[in-house]
């Protein structure tokens, strides 16, 4: 199977293999390094907010390679080759073709417009894919940062919805324009 790569003005999103999340959580860097030809910071450890679900997210693509690219993907900066932190989707699309996204970037990668630029490929390629009509994120009300990336992208505020963790979430969206 040939694995989707997007590319931005400064970045490289690579999906987050199965193997890779295993190199990952097994603290192997030179088996990370050459998967995902990332650098990523040290110590290693997941990027922020995801270490929790990286088992289960290694376990459901392995039972079902399809899924593969409708998770997480690796941010690495092109003229580096770091691994700044991670982009990703909720899954595939529901049945009203929406998907929702998420982003996160290591410390020390913050407020340098990585996570927009991120999320802005993933967005475009999620818009481009079968069955998707609509890429929606869900913030919190106090995550301003999270909030100014996804107006930055295009999204506008559609809603409030509830999350079981966190309560009342702003609803923000991008249609692919049909």
């Amino acid at each position: 199977m040939t694995l989707p790569t997007i590319r931005t003005e400064r970045l490289t999103l690579t999906v987050f293999t199965p193997d890779a999340i295993d190199a990952l959580l097994s603290g192997n860097a030179l088996r990370l390094n050459a998967i995902t030809a990332s650098a990523f910071p040290q110590p290693l450890a997941p990027p922020p907010l995801m270490e929790d679900m990286l088992p289960d997210l290694r376990d459901r693509l392995r039972k079902d390679p399809s899924q593969i690219g409708w998770w997480s993907w690796v941010v690495t900066r092109r003229d580096t080759g770091q691994a700044i932190g991670c982009v990703g989707l909720g899954g595939p699309p529901n049945e009203e073709g929406t998907v929702i996204i998420g982003y996160a970037t290591y410390p020390g990668f913050e407020r340098k417009g990585y996570a927009s630029e991120a999320a802005q490929g993933l967005t475009e390629w999620a818009l481009r894919q079968p069955g998707v009509v609509r890429v929606a994120a869900t913030i919190p009300p106090w995550n301003e940062k999270a909030i100014r990336v996804a107006e930055r992208i295009g999204m506008r505020r559609i809603g409030t919805t509830w999350d079981e963790e966190v309560g009342d979430v702003y609803l923000f969206a991008a249609d692919n324009g049909e």
